[in-house]
């Protein structure tokens, strides 16, 4: 006790420096996030039920073999993003029927659950293609961008 009373500056400066140590260490706790949820939080929850599988993924490509020269299908949390390259011969009518028939390949719960974007593009008609179709989990139906006008070049 006469160690306190004598060096009475010294304990309440040790007191301050432990109070502010505890006061930024619960701070940092309740500000930072949880790094392994931060990214997708809770929203992934249940996606163990309706994984998209490497058979969906082959049968994909099998499906629309003989219309493109490489599909590429990726699943990014809630988004299963299709990318197609299709063949110089294909018209843009043929190429928006690949996303009904891509869709036919995941069950419903995928499809409740999922966001599925489709990427077309033809080398060889510029100005018709590249197209994006996007079909939102709740929507029953791909929605395409804007047809582009065909120019003579």
């Amino acid at each position: 006790m006469k160690f306190f009373k004598k060096h009475r500056t010294l304990t309440l400066i040790i007191l301050i420096i432990i109070a502010i140590l505890l006061a930024v260490f619960i701070l940092r706790d309740t500000v930072n996030f949880d790094e392994s949820t931060a990214i997708y939080g809770n929203r992934l929850e249940g996606i163990e039920a309706v994984e998209i599988t490497k058979e969906q993924k082959s049968s994909i490509e099998e499906a629309l073999k003989s219309k493109t020269k490489s599909t590429e299908v990726r699943v990014a949390g809630k988004l299963v993003n299709i990318i197609i390259d299709t063949n110089d011969d294909v018209a843009l009518a043929d190429a928006k029927a690949m996303g009904p028939t891509v869709l036919e390949i995941f069950t419903e719960e995928q499809k409740k659950f999922y966001d599925f974007q489709f990427l077309i593009d033809n080398s060889a008609n510029q100005s018709q293609f590249p197209i994006i179709g996007y079909m939102q989990h709740s929507r029953d139906s791909v929605n395409w961008t804007k047809d582009r006008e065909k120019t003579e070049g």
